[in-house]
């Protein structure tokens, strides 16, 4: 017994050691990385002109016509914060197209129907991928966005003017708000409105609250007031917005739940029936009915997904 114990303490110590060691390591790490992505691009070029037009570029958008963007898949990739060149995308592409025609012709589907299937497959993955990338780059935003405005509010409490206190944002938030707010503070020393600047960040990332941070900017240059007030009003309401929606989303989580269980179940018992008996399925494909059946219950299950995603997603 007290040999256990002696390992037991030797564990616990090498444990927490080895903890130790790594945030240590992890913190120097993080001291020596740049904030943002935006001050490392500074860091290698000084040029700030330069790195602007870069920003934009990675970003997708045409600094001298940025309205042009006009295409959905564009415009979805550009707010998902994405930075890949045309091969790594024709590659991932391929390289699930690969994957689904494969396990297509080893689930039964072979010829024209796996090719088709396989197509639906990678351009639904591509859709899924952008749709889950963007949501996360505005969750992610959206929940910096009140302590950067508090940063704005008490750099105007101090005295500096607002194209300063946009500017002290870049430096000392990280990605993504903290390239976004770069992007804005060169934008205004370039002379551009910063109504017309906060629109164009609110094209670029998507939030819904970028909108309303327009509007009060946009307002208050129209009529006056206290734009300290004023912005500290909004950073509380947006706290309060993500507040909301947490909640909403852990009250829904249920149906949530349910939705992804009746989408996977129906692949998840095929597979088991024919790795039990191979031979159960043949005759309905031998019949001539299997693709019919297949689409018929594809678009009774997609109904139901979208049933299912009507009730759980609410207003707020």
């Amino acid at each position: 017994m007290p040999l256990f114990f002696i390992y037991f303490a030797v564990f616990i110590c090498v444990l927490i050691a080895t903890d130790t060691l790594v945030r240590t390591a992890r913190d120097k790490l993080q001291r020596r990385s740049y904030l943002n992505h935006r001050l490392s691009l500074i860091e290698q070029n000084a040029d700030r002109n330069v790195v602007y037009r870069n920003l934009l570029k990675e970003r997708g958008i045409n600094a001298e016509a940025q309205q042009s963007v006009s295409n959905y898949l564009s415009r979805l990739y550009i707010q998902s914060g994405l930075r890949l060149s045309t091969t790594r995308i024709v590659s991932y592409m391929l390289g699930v197209a690969a994957a689904s025609y494969l396990a297509m012709f080893f689930a039964g589907f072979n010829g024209l129907t796996g090719l088709i299937v396989s197509l639906l497959v990678t351009i639904s993955a591509a859709f899924g991928f952008l749709y889950r990338a963007q949501g996360n780059r505005v969750k992610k935003f959206t929940a910096q966005l009140p302590d950067a405005i508090d940063i704005i509010v008490r750099s105007l409490s101090a005295g500096h003017p607002l194209p300063i206190s946009i500017s002290l944002v870049a430096r000392e938030t990280r990605d993504p708000i903290g390239s976004e707010f770069g992007i804005l503070s060169d934008e205004l020393t370039y002379g551009i409105d910063i109504d017309v600047g906060v629109r164009n960040m609110a094209s670029r990332v998507g939030a819904e609250e970028l909108n309303l941070l327009a509007i009060s900017l946009s307002v208050q240059k129209g009529s006056g007031g206290n734009l300290t007030e004023i912005l500290s009003n909004l950073a509380d309401m947006i706290r309060k917005r993500v507040m909301m929606k947490s909640k909403i989303k852990a009250i829904s989580a249920e149906g949530r739940m349910t939705a992804w269980f009746m989408l996977g179940f129906p692949f998840f018992l095929y597979a088991i029936i024919r790795l039990m008996n191979a031979e159960y399925f043949v005759p309905l494909w031998e019949s001539g009915y299997g693709t019919h059946f297949l689409i018929f219950s594809g678009t009774l299950l997609g109904i139901g997904m979208l049933v299912i995603r009507k009730i759980i997603n609410f207003d707020y």
